[in-house]
């Protein structure tokens, strides 16, 4: 028998919708109880824990016990960024049909630990265009503004090595365009849900720009409000498709 991956394994596991409903509902980096994800998926608590088992069987989630309860989440940064890789090759139009103008689903959303959607993609041109960031060799590195940035923002310096750059680019699912991953992706999130920049959806991975948020991205990313509007309408316009 030869030593071929068996992918057979993580297929099986993803090919029932109701566990691809609830990786999606574990795809903003936050661990959920059975109950919470059988509400999410309009299953059964049973049915929820026969599905976990199998997803944790495959090696994409893991799950924890905190108390009287137990909690689940994506296993690690690696098989999320392989899930959303997964999602750019499905169809997406039916999210664009389907999502409210107000959603906030295409305009932002955590990809697990990250910022994605359309304000995802804008902030990494952002970065890459002011300098923050640039590409060496293929490789997002630190440019000539990077510190500076930091220190505007009042981030420590994200921990880096060989085989963990500053920054990754992400394919985004809906965009289908660039955002970024990796420690520096990771800060900017951190600071914007700590700093009430952006609020989390109930039962959502969309996420709010607040009126701190405005302000804040303005001042550090240049989203203006013009530009913001701009992002709204394109979202809305898509959503109508």
């Amino acid at each position: 028998m030869r030593p071929e991956p068996r992918l057979d394994i993580i297929g099986a596991a993803l090919a029932d919708p109701t566990r691809a409903r609830i990786l999606c509902e574990m795809m903003d980096g936050r661990a959920f109880t059975n109950k919470e994800l059988s509400c999410a998926a309009n299953i059964t608590p049973p049915t929820a824990t026969a599905h976990l088992k199998q997803l944790e069987q495959a090696g994409l989630t893991t799950s924890m016990r905190s108390g009287r309860h137990v909690y689940h989440r994506i296993t690690n940064e690696q098989v999320a960024s392989a899930l959303e890789k997964l999602s750019t090759l499905t169809p997406s139009d039916h999210v664009r049909r389907a999502a409210k103008p107000d959603s906030g689903v295409l305009l932002a959303r955590c990809c697990y630990n990250h910022l994605a959607g359309r304000l995802g993609v804008w902030i990494t041109d952002n970065l890459l265009d002011t300098g923050v960031l640039q590409l060496a060799h293929g490789v997002l590195a630190p440019g000539p503004r990077y510190h500076a940035f930091l220190t505007d923002l009042d981030l420590n310096p994200p921990r880096v090595s060989a085989h963990r750059p500053v920054a990754k680019f992400c394919l985004d699912w809906t965009e289908r365009r660039n955002h970024i991953s990796g420690p520096l992706g990771i800060a900017i999130l951190e600071k914007a849900l700590k700093d009430k920049w952006l609020a989390r959806q109930r039962s959502s991975r969309a996420l709010t720009i607040t009126p701190d948020g405005k302000i804040a991205l303005t001042r550090h990313f240049g989203l203006s409000d013009s530009a913001l509007d701009c992002l709204g309408s394109s979202v809305r316009s898509m959503a109508k498709r």
